[in-house]
């Protein structure tokens, strides 16, 4: 396996340069075939002047190697901050080289600027493509152990998770206990953080080329953690900020939120007039659907969406649960039932698109609301059900969206939300924010729990 390691990162490297001259070339053709449209100064000089800076897929690559982008990636969205931060510095530096060469009025700012664009798409496409075929289709993933005292339900649970990340390009084999080949090393071993005394350490270190410590603690933020070492001393300092219980990370989610909350209306405003006539002509009543939810510091406000049930919801209701009374443990572990009689044809719509929540931007304008946060919910069914939730709510807004919802959405239930909307608590960064609303839209093209 050892071959495959280093023919794997040997693929990547390979694609990565490959996509870098790649987004070059179609940058140059790009700029010459927009002439025409746009009153651009014409080139003096051709592609190769581009391609000879041998240099510049070298500043990429070794940005990348700096950032660890080669070493340990669990995720897509690991890949993606990795791939993200290596393009950042490394625009910079090729544009500090240009002009310590006095080339920076000769090249294009333009070709420059466009070709880091397509790397930062490029990179990111072709890297998921040669992840899937090379550790989804061939399952050429390296080879690692799990350390278990005790095969559990917990041990295979971990495994199968940890399995199911294929990205990360491991495969969990089995217990180290159970492994017959420990004279042998492995790629990489999994422990988890509960057995991460100093004994167990020494003795697992030796057999393999990565130990990776596995923590499944909801309570510290380990997203926003950083470790200190003393030089001299084997000591080593894991410090976690608590995410939104700091004033200054409350100050700039409400900022983003705002120039969020902006853009969107300006592009959807469309909508806030196609959506009210669909609505009318499909059934009777108001457009907008109000109702009291909790917000911060656990304050009632009146949250607002598009209408997508009868007026009569309450009537057909009782009258459906008293053909499928199993329809009353869906309400009060989710507050929802799947196939609700309740929901119009337009509203069914709504409902599996979202676009039912766009009205909540204005409530998000109002600071009744956040983009991203825990799902509004009452305050009877949070004190009914849940009281940890008043935690969360003390300090944070509901959100549109939320981690709740790129999880499952309806298909979550109370006691798994609180453990989310927990750690996306103390774990908040700008990042994860824009991570869930990218992972927003793929759950509504999935349409995985929505009713």
């Amino acid at each position: 396996m050892v071959k495959s390691r280093y023919l794997n990162k040997l693929f990547i490297i390979m694609t990565d340069v490959t996509v870098i001259y790649v987004s070059i070339v179609l940058a140059y053709y790009m700029r010459n075939l927009s002439s025409p449209f746009i009153d651009l100064v014409p080139l003096n000089h051709g592609l190769s002047l581009y391609l000879s800076k041998w240099w510049i897929p070298c500043i990429i690559v070794g940005s990348i190697v700096y950032h660890k982008g080669y070493g340990v990636i669990i995720s897509f969205w690991d890949d993606f901050l990795v791939i993200l931060k290596s393009l950042f510095m490394s625009f910079l530096i090729v544009w500090v080289v240009f002009s310590m060469q006095k080339e920076a009025e000769t090249v294009s700012r333009i070709i420059i600027t466009v070709s880091f664009v397509f790397m930062l798409l490029f990179i990111l496409v072709s890297r998921g493509v040669l992840k899937f075929v090379l550790y989804k289709i061939m399952d050429l993933r390296e080879h690692a152990l799990i350390f278990e005292k005790e095969i559990s339900r917990g041990f295979n649970t971990l495994k199968a998770f940890l399995n199911k990340e294929w990205y990360s390009g491991y495969k969990i084999m089995d217990n180290t206990e159970n492994n017959s080949s420990r004279a042998k090393k492995i790629d990489a071993l999994f422990l988890p953080i509960e057995y991460a005394n100093d004994e167990t350490v020494k003795k697992l270190k030796p057999d393999a080329k990565d130990l990776i410590i596995v923590s499944e603690m909801s309570g510290l933020s380990f997203m926003n953690t950083e470790i200190k070492t003393f030089l001299d001393k084997n000591v080593a300092l894991i410090t976690t900020t608590n995410g939104l219980l700091l004033r200054n990370k409350v100050f700039l989610k409400r900022t983003f939120d705002l120039v969020i909350a902006t853009l969107a209306l300006t592009v959807f405003s469309p909508l806030f007039l196609i959506v009210p006539l669909l609505i009318k002509l499909d059934s009777t009543g108001p457009v907008y659907f109000r109702h009291k939810r909790c917000g911060r510091k656990m304050d009632e406000f009146e949250m607002v969406k598009f209408r997508t049930m009868r007026i009569d919801g309450e009537k057909v209701l009782r009258e459906f649960i008293q053909g499928h009374p199993e329809a009353v443990i869906d309400l009060e572990e989710r507050n929802k039932i799947e196939h609700d009689p309740r929901v119009t044809r337009i509203g069914n719509f709504l409902r599996k698109t979202s676009l039912d929540e766009l009205p909540q931007l204005l409530d998000v304008l109002r600071g009744d609301m956040s983009i991203v946060g825990p799902r509004p919910d009452t305050i009877e069914a949070i004190n009914k059900y849940y009281l940890e939730y008043n935690e969360i709510y003390e300090n944070i807004r509901p959100g549109i969206t939320g981690l709740w919802q790129v999880s499952g959405r309806s298909e979550i239930d109370y006691a798994k939300r609180v453990k989310l909307d927990y750690l996306y608590m103390l774990n908040w960064s700008l990042w994860f924010d824009m991570v869930i609303i990218l992972k927003t839209f793929r759950s509504i093209l999935n349409r995985k729990g929505a009713y």
